[in-house]
C-alpha cells in the first residue's frame, strides 16, 4: 500500500501491511496504473482491474519481492499474464528484462542476454519475463533452471568475471 514508484525520494520499508479490502486494493493499483502509463519509458496499457486481476496482480507483486522469488504464469494467451507482470514489476520499483529474438538467435545470443541481466541484478532487483515464445532451443529451458535451481548459470562469465 505504500508502493510509489513515480516518486523518486520515498523510501519503501519493505514491510508486509495489510491492504485492506478489495476496494482500498482497487484503488491503489488504479493510481498505480496511472502513474505507470504516464512513465515516458512504459508502453501504455489500458487495463481493467476487476477482482480476479488483483488477486494475480498482489500475487505477482508479492512473489517478486521475495528475494529470489519467482513465478510461472499459466494461461491463456491474451490473459493479461505479461501486463499484470509489468504493473507489478513497476509498482515494487523494479526494473523489467526481457529478450529480444532476432533471426538466427541461438544460445550464445541467449547467454549475452544473460549476461546483461546479470549486470542489471548487480545494480537494482529486476524481473525477467520469459515467455514461452522465447524458447528458441531447448538449451534455454536448462539455463533457465540453472538460474532458478543455483541462481545463476555455470560458464557464463569467465574466470575473472569478465564477459
Amino acid at each position: 500500500m505504500k508502493a510509489s514508484p513515480a516518486d523518486p525520494d520515498v523510501i519503501d520499508p519493505k514491510l508486509y501491511m495489510d491492504c485492506g479490502g478489495y476496494e482500498d486494493v482497487k484503488k491503489k493499483f488504479d493510481a498505480l496504473l496511472v502513474d505507470f502509463n504516464e512513465d515516458d519509458n512504459n508502453k501504455e496499457m489500458n487495463l481493467v482491474l476487476f477482482k480476479d486481476a488483483l488477486e494475480h496482480l498482489t500475487k505477482i507483486h508479492r512473489i517478486i519481492r521475495f528475494p529470489r522469488g519467482h513465478a510461472l504464469l499459466v494461461g491463456f494467451g491474451g490473459s493479461g499474464k505479461q501486463s499484470l507482470t509489468k504493473l507489478a514489476t513497476y509498482t515494487a520499483g523494479y526494473d523489467i528484462f526481457g529478450i529480444t529474438l532476432t533471426r538466427g538467435y541461438r544460445e550464445r545470443e541467449f547467454r549475452d542476454d544473460l549476461k546483461i541481466l546479470y549486470g542489471m541484478l548487480c545494480k537494482k532487483p529486476c524481473t525477467f519475463l520469459f515467455t514461452d515464445s522465447h524458447v528458441v532451443e531447448e538449451g534455454f529451458l536448462e539455463l533457465i533452471n540453472n538460474m532458478l535451481t543455483i541462481g545463476m548459470v555455470p560458464a557464463l562469465f569467465d574466470e575473472e568475471g569478465k564477459k
